[in-house]
């Protein structure tokens, strides 16, 4: 192209659905005040109905003009990809689109693909199975008759059905709502790939692939950082030391993780003195949480009493889903690791926007692995000094602890107008999610790096303390005192906050 035909971009609106927990999020590249292209990346939240996600379909539609130059889908998680099921009549018949990305990890013509996704939807299937029997075995009568009369008991029925609330959300992640497709891709990712992008082939990315020359997108290029491409990195949800965040230290009663409940029982010397499953009565009844007719003397084990209708209510059945929990953790740590990542650059500023899907720690970490230099010859780049650059950051995983790297990501953007978004709302949003979300360390971090320029989708019922005294607003507000009064104005002009989403403009 000549280059006094070329139209530079000068400036990015990047607009976030207020669906709910999850991601929907479009892009208009403008020069000066001419759209030269377009981008949605991922269309969902963690529950809706069709009748409640479509005003915001339709005001996607509207505002894209009925046409995406680009569909970016992120990763296969109903937080991403649910609208695309509950509004398909709509976004097919009203939105096209010019061509699809989506993470080599989608390629279902690859051997290896259909072979791990064989593997992934019998996994998918006995989880979702497993948080079925696991959700009526504890909200049954015979399993709250279980502990009555028992020392906690009501913590204990609260913690079990908290848990089985947090397994089923896991679950609702990964599979179908019908029992029969439970094996298979999520609707919305299926609609995405068949019906969105019927008329032309999707754009399957790999790390270290590097998009550019695109129409509409001059002066503009595209890192591709994940998804990630081994295994360990994959399974890695968490680093060590200062290398990640911390989970929240202080959960509310009915939403502590089962290791904290154990550890609980331990610290108060109730777990070592009260059960114990060779078939006595433990020594000390008074701490037990379990009456001593729970348990059968050892004598009458060879009668199996528990087989007996009436004596049923004894039986502890669902201790053995308790590993679902983790599957569940394991499941989405994987799918999250293998987020498209997306680094896009304005070549003349050198600005960038980072949108990680839901990656977590594994993900991070092999970005660092990248040799630039292999796909763009003669360049000493590195992700770190990507990350240096980075202007706009879409927070991954809605604010987790287990989401955003700390040495190795946060620290690194260190560009003094970086603006934050993050896609939390707790007006929807899974059971047991809010413990996670926000983390308080990661929260703080972004507040102080963005001088205020953190977006979150809803902050009604967020707090800045884990006392839950003081509300996210009052701290955003706070920190952005620390901008000057020129600083203040360019960013409260550049956003537009509607009740259907929230919009910033960065000029880059």
């Amino acid at each position: 192209m000549p280059e006094d035909s070329k139209k530079p971009i000068t400036s990015v609106k990047i607009r976030m659905y207020k669906m709910g927990t999850g991601d929907c999020i479009s892009l208009k590249f403008l020069h000066g005040t001419e759209a030269t292209y377009s981008m949605l990346i991922d269309c969902g939240c963690i529950h809706g109905s069709q009748d409640r996600l479509s005003k915001f379909v339709k005001e996607l539609i509207r505002d894209l003009d009925g046409h995406v130059d680009a569909l970016v889908v992120t990763h296969e998680h109903q937080d991403h990809v649910l609208g695309f099921q509950r509004c398909e009549d709509l976004l097919v018949e009203g939105l096209s689109v010019g061509e699809m990305w989506m993470g080599w990890t989608e390629d279902d013509g690859k051997a290896k693909v259909k072979e791990w996704k064989t593997e992934y939807g019998q996994k998918k299937m006995a989880l979702a199975r497993a948080a079925e029997q696991l959700e009526s075995e504890v909200r049954s009568d015979r399993f709250a008759k279980q502990l009555d009369g028992t020392q906690a008991a009501d913590e204990l029925l609260a913690f079990y059905q908290n848990f089985a609330d947090a397994v089923r959300g896991f679950a609702a992640l990964h599979a179908n709502e019908e029992p029969e497709n439970y094996k298979g891709p999520l609707a919305g990712m299926r609609i995405a790939k068949q019906e969105l992008a019927r008329d032309h082939e999707n754009s399957y990315l790999k790390p270290g692939d590097i998009l550019y020359d695109i129409q509409g997108l001059d002066g503009v290029r595209i890192y591709v950082l994940g998804p990630l491409q081994t295994y360990e990195q994959v399974d890695k949800e968490s680093g060590e030391g200062d290398e990640a965040y911390r989970h929240n230290k202080k959960l509310d009663p009915d939403e502590f993780s089962l290791n904290e409940l154990r550890r609980r029982l331990q610290d108060s010397d109730l777990f070592t003195r009260t059960i114990n499953f060779s078939g006595d009565v433990a020594s000390d009844a008074a701490l037990s949480p379990f009456s001593p007719s729970s348990f059968a003397p050892r004598s009458v084990l060879k009668k199996s009493p528990y087989e007996k209708e009436d004596e049923a209510w004894r039986r502890i059945d669902a201790e053995w889903l308790q590993s679902s929990a983790s599957l569940a953790l394991r499941m989405n740590s994987l799918t999250n690791n293998l987020s498209l990542v997306l680094a896009i650059e304005f070549e003349e500023s050198g600005k960038i926007l980072l949108f990680p899907g839901d990656a977590e720690f594994g993900s991070w970490e092999s970005w660092h692995t990248i040799d630039w230099s292999r796909t763009e010859p003669g360049s000493e780049l590195t992700t770190e000094e990507i990350l240096n650059r980075v202007v706009f950051y879409k927070v991954a995983h809605h604010l987790s602890h287990n989401g955003t790297a700390r040495s190795i990501g946060l620290e690194m953007m260190n560009d003094p107008n970086l603006v934050a978004m993050a896609t939390l709302n707790y007006e929807v949003i899974s059971s047991g999610w809010t413990s996670t979300m926000p983390n308080r360390a990661i929260l703080k971090e972004l507040l102080e790096r963005t001088k205020g320029r953190t977006i979150i989708q809803n902050t009604d019922d967020l707090f800045f303390d884990l006392d839950l005294t003081i509300p996210v607003v009052d701290k955003i507000e706070e920190y952005q005192e620390e901008m000057t009064d020129d600083e203040r104005q360019l960013y409260t002009d550049s956003v537009v906050d509607d009740d259907l989403y929230v919009e910033v403009t960065i000029n880059v």
